[in-house]
């Protein structure tokens, strides 16, 4: 039985009410109030299971609101940590020294040190709680996305003037190797790339000429070496060839002759000679000089006593002048 039938009954009964109903008319006037008492209740009763109903519905929506901005989010924070992890950790590693601009290296690592915002939970026990909770993620959302464009922003700023110190460098490079490469084709090459603005391609070009200039330098080392020794070469076989025609002109101003026991000496131009006896004859290898024709002077060691090799040397003889030449 409902509170509303309830309430019916003990409105039928006339000892509840402790009146005693009167006959005739006036009964109808009683049973009028009662079932005005028992709508009222019922109204009530209505009533209060309606509002329930009416504030579960509108807790249940704003849950509903809280999820999506969740969802967003949590879209906003993973993007934000793909760049953070990604693009931005490699450009954290781009140095000053690589940059024209130190200051976008800077502003690159202030940004990444900037703190994220506590992460919020979407769970409440009521309308508000929910709604309160929707409006912190969705600032926090906010903030990432708004952080992520700047640091992304940040990010692009090290990267570009880390190209422009790159196309700087090889301009001077490709200025600095005219006429220091092996190969030519290198620096037409790197100059294609800086027209290019490739950072790849003009790191790939300026290793190349950076290579040709090496090798050409070890190639002019390398010449200049080999001409160093020839010329070295040629400077001894002059300094040995001055001191033989010394050598030899130290002898031009007398002659010495020694055959069988004998010995004589004589002037180049004078032409005198004088001769003695040695004390007993000399049957093995001897020596003999005397000047030429042309008053050059000639020394002969070998066996030139022999009466059927007068004059000239024989195997194993030796002439001053570094020649087996006949000699007067």
């Amino acid at each position: 039985m409902t509170e509303t039938e309830e309430l019916a009954a003990v409105a039928d009964q006339p000892e509840a009410t402790g009146v005693t109903e009167p006959a005739g008319p006036h009964r109808s006037r009683r049973t009028v109030a009662v079932v005005a008492v028992v709508c009222a209740a019922a109204l009530a009763v209505a009533g209060g299971a309606g509002y329930k109903v009416w504030t579960d519905h509108e807790t249940a929506v704003a849950a509903r609101d809280c999820r999506s901005a969740s969802e967003a989010y949590r879209k906003a924070v993973n993007s934000y940590n793909g760049l953070v992890d990604g693009d931005a950790a490699a450009a954290s590693r781009i140095t000053a020294k690589q940059v024209k601009d130190v200051k976008t290296v800077d502003g690159l690592a202030k940004a990444l040190k900037a703190a994220e915002p506590k992460v919020v939970a979407c769970t409440a026990d009521s309308k508000a709680g929910y709604e309160a909770k929707t409006a912190s993620i969705t600032k926090h959302t906010a903030w990432y996305k708004s952080h992520g464009r700047s640091l992304k922003a940040a990010v692009g700023r090290v990267n570009a003037s880390k190209l422009d110190k790159a196309i700087d460098d090889a301009n001077q490079l490709y200025k600095d190797s005219d006429g220091k490469v092996a190969d030519a084709k290198t620096r037409d090459e790197l100059k294609q790339a800086i027209a290019a603005k490739d950072e790849t391609r003009i790191a790939a070009a300026s290793k190349k000429v950076n290579d040709s200039v090496e090798a050409k330098r070890k190639a002019d080392e390398e010449a200049a070496r080999k001409k160093a020794e020839e010329e070295a070469a040629a400077a001894q076989a002059a300094a040995e060839a001055a001191a033989a025609a010394q050598a030899q002109q130290s002898y031009s101003g007398s002659s010495y002759s020694n055959t069988g026991g004998s010995q004589s000496y004589s002037s180049n131009g004078g032409g005198s000679a004088s001769s003695g006896s040695a004390g007993s004859s000399n049957s093995g290898s001897s020596s003999s000089g005397g000047s030429s024709s042309d008053g050059s002077f000639h020394f002969v060691f070998g066996n030139v006593g022999d009466s059927t090799n007068h004059g000239q040397c024989t195997p194993g003889a030796v002439c001053m002048d570094g020649e087996c030449n006949t000699c007067p």
